[in-house]
């Protein structure tokens, strides 16, 4: 059987109180910061879990003591057969992580180097709920049909909520020296790719999670979320 040629890369941390959605608790408390968290990586899992099909999907997470709280929770959700997981390295820099995680899907492979630039990966966080498997398939589509390309959908606080490149990109270089969390993020990401002669198409703008305004904002708007953030919304419905 030939290896897929498409890779998704989920980058979560393992929700526990005090320790995730930090921005979150002086509207939800610790506690409720951690339930929250761990309702959206579950429906993140289970969204994800069988679209977009004929791909690799592989957790990267943190931190690296959480193994086995990470494997709990997904055969617990029955998920174990769906998503490998792999540690992302005690570093503080993102686009060090980031670069870690392609190349261990690189080393992965049995595939020789020729065929690399046929192959893509695409990277997403667990706090976007505007993002579909519609929307994934959409941004691996666009690698596929185009060489020397890397797809973004963009976050409105300036950084990004996905985005695809090449499996075979020059990882250290792609992320290497990138401002994270800030509203120049998503730019210099762009400059960045193109630095390593990758021209990046923009899709739209999309929304992620990170404080109470944002929170607001997701229930303003849970209606159309339910579908696929079920567990998410429950719990604010259960808790705004």
């Amino acid at each position: 059987m030939d290896p897929p040629r498409r890779h998704l890369a989920l980058f979560a941390r393992f929700p526990s109180p005090g320790k995730c959605k930090t921005r979150l608790i002086p509207r939800l408390g610790a506690e409720g910061a951690s339930t929250f968290a761990q309702a959206a990586l579950i429906d993140i899992l289970h969204l994800f879990s069988t679209n977009p099909s004929a791909c690799q999907k592989t957790l990267f997470y943190t931190p690296t003591t959480a193994h086995e709280e990470i494997l709990h929770l997904l055969r617990q959700e029955s998920l174990d057969s769906s998503w490998s997981i792999h540690p992302q390295p005690d570093h503080p820099d993102l686009g060090a992580r980031l670069s870690d995680a392609l190349i261990h899907l690189r080393n992965r492979l049995t595939t020789t180097v020729a065929s690399l630039p046929e192959q893509s990966v695409t990277f997403i966080g667990m706090d976007c709920f505007d993002l579909t498997p519609t929307l994934v398939e959409s941004s691996m589509a666009c690698i596929s049909s185009t060489p020397k390309v890397a797809h973004m959908y963009p976050a409105r606080d300036g950084g990004y909520a996905l985005l695809t490149v090449p499996l075979g990109c020059d990882a250290e270089r792609v992320f290497g020296n990138i401002p994270w969390s800030c509203e120049r993020t998503g730019a210099v990401q762009i400059e960045r790719l193109r630095e390593v002669g990758l021209s990046c198409v923009v899709g739209e703008v999309l929304g992620d999670v990170d404080d109470p305004a944002d929170l607001e904002e997701l229930w303003m708007k849970r209606d159309g979320r339910k579908r696929e953030y079920p567990r998410t919304i429950a719990y604010l419905e259960s808790n705004m």
